[in-house]
């Protein structure tokens, strides 16, 4: 099973088309459902709610722009799980650090479309200029620009002049990933976050390379964007304030929820 698997993932990075948005699903979420092949993942993409059309622009614009580039992007199936987060939490009002083109946003905007009351709203952040103006775009296009706001600043500036008066149900970090403790971090320092709210964290297994550490931690290269998250996760582990729960699916998900006083 194991070189099956090894032999997919080298075909999965030969093959652009293949590995777009299910990068991590040959070295997590395998390994989670205990099966050689990527079937029961398209079975779960299959039988969950579907991608409406606008974000499926979206995507497919992305990848046909630049297919690389595109894989920052989560998985349909990624965003129908952070929907339904969203609507279970009843989530009102969210951050989220990284927008990339905005899909992530939609999705969780669609969560917030169950809303009917506390003036729903999504904010969402991105550095790079160009990138902002295609995200405020996508979001007009598919129409979300009443519950979503674009903000084109870095995360940690949004973070460090965030109003700590505007409470938020959830933030979710998928932006430089060598800055997740920072972002972290100032979130709780600040205290940011309502009573139980919810911190989401992407990406925290960095398509297999964080628990594939020696024990020591020890990467071979100074401080890699690997060792970097595998000290993150520490420090979320060991964080009294908090209580988390890694998920070995997608690229790696992490949930922290805020604890009570």
């Amino acid at each position: 099973m194991l070189a099956a698997t090894l032999l997919r993932c080298r075909h999965a990075q030969s093959n652009p088309s293949m590995r777009l948005h299910t990068s991590a699903m040959y070295l997590t979420l395998w390994s989670f459902l205990d099966t050689p092949s990527p079937s029961a993942y398209n079975y779960a993409q299959n039988v969950s709610e579907q991608e409406p059309l606008a974000m499926k622009k979206v995507r497919q614009a992305a990848i046909a722009q630049d297919p690389t580039e595109a894989q920052k992007m989560i998985s349909p199936l990624q965003g129908v799980f952070l929907s339904h987060l969203v609507r279970s939490q009843g989530a009102r009002h969210i951050l989220e650090l990284g927008c990339y083109k905005g899909y992530s946003a939609l999705w969780l905007a669609h969560g917030l479309r169950s809303q009917t009351k506390g003036n729903p709203q999504l904010w969402t952040c991105e550095r790079d200029l160009d990138v902002t103006a295609i995200a405020k775009q996508n979001i007009i296009d598919s129409g979300y620009a009443d519950i979503v706001q674009v903000l084109s600043q870095p995360a940690d500036e949004v973070l460090q002049g965030w109003n700590a008066e505007q409470k938020l149900d959830m933030v979710f970090i998928d932006a430089n990933k060598t800055a997740y403790k920072k972002y972290y971090n100032l979130i709780l320092e600040r205290d940011l976050l309502k009573e139980n709210g919810q911190i989401i964290v992407d990406n925290v297994l960095f398509h297999g390379q964080v628990h594939g550490l020696d024990q020591d931690g020890k990467t071979g290269r100074k401080k890699t964007i690997a060792q970097k998250l595998n000290d993150f996760n520490k420090h979320v582990a060991d964080d009294k304030r908090t209580t988390q729960t890694l998920l070995p699916l997608f690229d790696g998900l992490l949930l922290i929820q805020k604890n009570k006083h």
